[in-house]
């Protein structure tokens, strides 16, 4: 009886110390646990923050480089519209260069028209006189009777030789009558005349008239 008392006895505490232990492993699990858990959760946070931080990372990049196109399109604007300004420079230069010359090319041509203008009057007047040098040496007179006469023509008989010398005359022709200026209507027929004359294109042409004496006819 004693025996089986004693055994029970020694069961039941080893019972109790299995029960123990097992409490105690628990507890000791579960204390274990809770710091993995936490340490779990922070790790999950910090990941989800990271993930975060590479977004707002992403889209700051996308921004920069969206900013990064906007100033090179900026910058190559630019440069075109520096460009077009450069070429509307350089031609307005050019027209500017281009009305210059033509500028100078008319001055140029003005000046030279007007040199030869001046060299050809000059000419001009160095051949006049040279012309009536020359109309002078070759200047004859011619003493008559007055066959007729009009306003464009005078036909005397020469005195000298008794032929008909047909005279031109113009209206310029310088008549004298009495030691007056005249006209060549003022010389009737049969009147004595002293005419200067001088060969031009073959037809004697009257320089001066001189009426020396009176008609021996009317006209």
């Amino acid at each position: 009886m004693d025996v089986s008392r004693g055994l029970g006895l020694a069961l039941g505490a080893a019972a109790l110390l299995v029960t123990a232990g097992c409490q105690d492993k628990g507890d000791r699990t579960q204390q274990g646990s809770a710091p993995g858990a936490t340490a779990s959760r922070q790790a999950e946070r910090s990941q989800e923050q990271a993930a975060d931080e590479s977004k707002k990372a992403a889209k700051r990049h996308d921004e920069a480089a969206d900013a990064q196109k906007d100033v090179r399109e900026s910058q190559e604007k630019l440069a075109e519209a520096q460009q077009k300004a450069g070429q509307k420079t350089g031609e307005a230069q050019q027209h500017e260069q281009a009305a210059q010359q033509q500028s100078q090319t008319a001055t140029a041509e003005s000046e030279q028209a007007r040199r030869e203008s001046a060299q050809a009057a000059g000419t001009g007047s160095a051949a006049g006189t040279a012309g009536a040098t020359a109309q002078a040496g070759e200047q004859k007179t011619a003493t008559g009777q007055v066959v007729s006469a009009s306003s464009q023509e005078l036909v005397l008989r020469d005195q000298a030789g008794g032929q008909e010398l047909k005279l031109k005359v113009g209206a310029d022709t310088p008549v004298m009558k009495d030691g007056k200026r005249a006209s060549i209507s003022d010389v009737k027929e049969g009147a004595q005349v002293r005419a200067s004359y001088s060969e031009q294109g073959g037809q004697p042409q009257a320089i001066r008239i001189e009426v020396q004496g009176g008609s021996t006819g009317t006209r």
